[in-house]
């Protein structure tokens, strides 16, 4: 009877480490590493059948700050048992530039949408879109929304958008930031709120903030408490290095160099268009 009871267990948690995870299954707020974007701009070339063939997750080293990351697979497959990955740490600075696909991205859910403003606590009422549970300290304070991995308010033609290049696409005309650094121009850090929010630059809204491609930004103003949005952090390294710090001291580990800080590896490599991208690894200090 005891060998048949602890026979379940090992089975049920087997079954867990095999099943497939999603970006919305993943806390909010997180660092997602597009792993196909970051061998594209910083793994070495693959070419003929081997293309894709494997998830690219080396060991990351932050040039800036000298912070090592280690990847381990979400799911024993996603890795073949020996690689050229297992002993290779590359530099990244995450760097972004207008018309390519971002590495890296700040994962966040909404708290409040419009629909939840407060008339003397959000004014002007006019141009709240949002709060999410992004600390703008993680950022430093700098960080745009853009169109996202998983965003389900577009339609079929900006689901494929946001393949590549398309996801890290601006959301023009939509400002980010603490309460309490709204009307600061000065450059300066925000204080830490704890959470942030999205609010029109201009009153009007995506009428004025409207683009050659189309309606980019529209869809911010349809976006309920509990939905998932994207951002691209301004300097990903630093941003590394403050989620390190959080995250960090706040695991049950309690040393930085086992802690889960809150890094994930995704990829889209066959999935279907306009799904989810499959969570494919976590990245901690090591």
């Amino acid at each position: 009877m005891i060998f048949i009871v602890c026979f379940v267990i090992a089975a049920a948690t087997i079954d867990v480490v095999t099943s497939l995870l999603l970006l919305s299954d993943l806390p909010t707020p997180s660092f997602i590493v597009d792993t196909q974007a970051l061998r594209r701009h910083v793994g070495p070339p693959v070419t003929g059948d081997k293309k894709d063939a494997t998830i690219y997750a080396p060991s990351i080293r932050c040039p800036k700050n000298d912070l090592v990351l280690r990847p381990s697979p979400i799911r024993r497959d996603d890795f073949p048992p020996s690689s050229e990955e297992d002993s290779v740490t590359i530099d990244c600075d995450f760097q972004f530039a207008d018309g390519q696909p971002a590495m890296g991205y700040l994962h966040s859910s909404v708290v409040r949408a419009r629909e939840d403003a407060v008339a003397g606590e959000d004014d002007p009422l006019s141009t709240f879109l949002a709060e999410v549970d992004l600390d703008p300290a993680l950022c430093g304070g700098d960080a745009r929304l853009v169109l996202g991995l998983n965003n389900h308010h577009v339609g079929g033609y900006y689901w494929a958008r946001s393949a590549g290049a398309g996801s890290s696409m601006e959301a023009p005309g939509v400002w980010f930031g603490g309460d309490g650094d709204r009307n600061g121009s000065d450059g300066n850090v925000p204080a830490k709120t704890e959470r942030g929010f999205l609010r029109w630059i201009n009153e009007d809204g995506p009428t004025a903030c409207n683009s050659n491609d189309g309606k980019r930004s529209e869809w911010v103003n349809f976006l309920r408490k509990e939905d998932t949005v994207q951002f691209v952090p301004g300097d990903g390294q630093n941003t590394l290095l403050h989620f390190r710090k959080r995250f960090g001291e706040q695991s049950d580990a309690g040393k930085h160099d086992e802690a889960s800080i809150r890094v994930f590896g995704i990829s889209s490599q066959g999935r279907p268009m306009g799904s989810e991208p499959e969570v494919v690894c976590e990245w901690r200090c090591g």
